[in-house]
């Protein structure tokens, strides 16, 4: 017969405690916060520091499954609402925030679907930004682009260069200005090109009539600047070359 050794009964309640413990740990592991109110209930997931930060579920008034950081929604996931209303894609820091595509009802009942980019929960467009530059080389010393609203259906890109010494005079005669030698529209297009070569440092160039988005590789003298125009403006880039 196996012999037990003899207990007292204040470490018998000890022992106690200490399994009653062990047994009740995976639900206080489960003790996770989820800060956004609309999303207090129910969590399932990784959990850092009492606030859910992983992969998890949260089912409150509203439903979201995905990333998470430090307990609110944040990187890619799935928000519902109440009323089946969902978005996809990116969050940060419990907010619709990048690229993302939400389906929603309207008043009439029907279905419509919203892709592109988000900001601080609000739909910003199909684009993340109006234009962005994508490329310069070494020689080009700064791009600066501006834009304006055009004027049905008129839209242009007025190109202007120049560098430190071009259109000056040396020994030689006139130092050359920097000039457009090719436009590579990659997508888009355009009608009309109007050189303007009469300026004394620089030389400008209008592109009229586009369509857009429009992606360009701008190929000036042995130098390339890759630009990405996504809406319909009249847009004005100003280019510094170094000597």
């Amino acid at each position: 017969m196996i012999q037990f050794p003899f207990i007292k009964s204040n470490e018998l309640r000890i022992c106690i405690a200490i399994l009653a413990m062990t047994a009740t740990s995976p639900l206080l592991a489960q003790d996770c916060k989820v800060l956004d109110p609309n999303l207090v209930g129910t969590y399932t997931g990784d959990c850092k520091t009492g606030k859910a930060s992983g992969i998890g579920k949260a089912v409150g008034k509203y439903t979201y499954e995905g990333e998470f950081k430090y307990g609110l929604p944040e990187g890619k996931g799935k928000l519902t609402d109440d009323l089946g209303n969902y978005y996809k894609g990116s969050f940060k820091k419990g907010k619709r925030d990048g690229e993302g595509t939400g389906f929603f009802k309207n008043v009439h009942g029907e279905d419509s679907l919203q892709s592109g980019f988000w900001k601080n929960d609000a739909f910003i467009g199909q684009y993340e930004s109006i234009f962005k530059v994508l490329n310069k080389t070494f020689m080009v010393s700064s791009v600066n682009v501006t834009f304006e609203n055009p004027t049905p259906p008129n839209s242009t890109i007025e190109l202007s260069m120049e560098s430190v010494s071009g259109g000056a005079f040396n020994v030689h005669g006139e130092i050359p200005k920097p000039t457009l030698t090719e436009a590579i529209f990659q997508k888009g297009s355009y009608q009309v090109l109007m050189p303007i070569t009469n300026q004394q440092k620089r030389n400008t160039y209008i592109f009229q009539n586009l369509i857009y988005p429009a992606h360009v590789l701008f190929k000036i003298n042995n130098e390339e600047i890759q630009v990405e125009f996504n809406e319909a403006k009249n847009y004005k880039i100003f280019v510094t070359l170094r000597d």
